[in-house]
């Protein structure tokens, strides 16, 4: 058999001809495509929220966005599944169902929350931003409309507001309505540093008042609660220029 060794020749033979690409690989440009990440997006769903809402809500919009920055925000959209049935916990005006639905429209987003009027807005700002599949629902995760299974849930700074007597309970059930290898993103308060727990604390009380109780408990403990549930579970501490002991959890059913 007979070898050709001239210049360019034996690129040619073991390069795949054009047509050769299978029939059902996408081009070039669009895989190129499905892989960019605009840093500015974050704000820019952030913004479209925001438009949405009434004027005071909206105020309240941009100050849940200063805590819950872009930044903590796309490490719990990487987490999330690109699609499928979510459930999102204490969903109050919708703000985050609205964002991890703009950055990934194939979200099916089911909020949950007692608050009916809060709940409408919920609806109203999906409704504007044309988010179609999701639903909201003026109760809490124990009512027998809420139906999984799930491919995920979050509970986002919600924790902390349960009863301690309660809060075992709510993610023992969250665990049991989620499809097997859900999972459950929680993004909650440590307890250190103690100076950061102290102004988080504080925050709090001006928003919800002095009489509500608050229970924060070490990411630690969140593991140990988690992991004898069943889940085998993740954390991280995102820092911030505020002094906010952020911690975001990944706990996934075994």
């Amino acid at each position: 058999m007979a070898v050709d060794f001239r210049p360019g020749a034996i690129r040619r033979a073991v390069e795949p001809r054009r047509e050769e690409r299978p029939s059902d690989a996408p081009p070039p440009s669009s895989r190129a495509a499905s892989f960019e990440a605009p840093e500015i997006y974050g704000r820019a769903a952030i913004a479209n929220i925001a438009r949405a809402l009434p004027l005071l809500e909206r105020v309240y919009a941009n100050i849940r966005f200063s805590i819950m920055r872009p930044k903590l925000l796309s490490v719990m959209d990487l987490l999330l599944p690109t699609e499928g049935r979510i459930l999102d916990v204490g969903c109050g005006f919708g703000l985050f169902a609205a964002y991890f639905g703009q950055t990934h429209p194939r979200r099916r987003i089911l909020g949950v929350d007692p608050d009916a009027r809060r709940v409408g807005l919920a609806e109203a700002v999906a409704t504007k931003l044309q988010l179609h599949h999701h639903r909201f629902l003026p109760c809490d995760a124990f009512d027998p409309r809420v139906q999984g299974p799930f491919d995920a849930a979050y509970v986002l700074d919600v924790m902390h507001h349960v009863p301690p007597e309660s809060q075992i309970d709510l993610l023992a059930h969250l665990r049991d309505q989620l499809a097997p290898r859900g999972l459950l993103v929680m993004k909650d308060i440590t307890t250190e540093p103690a100076h950061e727990l102290k102004f988080t604390e504080l925050l709090d009380r001006v928003m919800v008042g002095w009489n509500e109780p608050l229970t924060y408990r070490h990411h630690r403990e969140w593991g140990r609660i988690l992991s004898s549930l069943g889940f085998k579970v993740r954390m991280v501490r995102v820092p911030d220029f505020l002094p906010y002991p952020h911690v975001v959890i990944a706990a996934r059913k075994r």
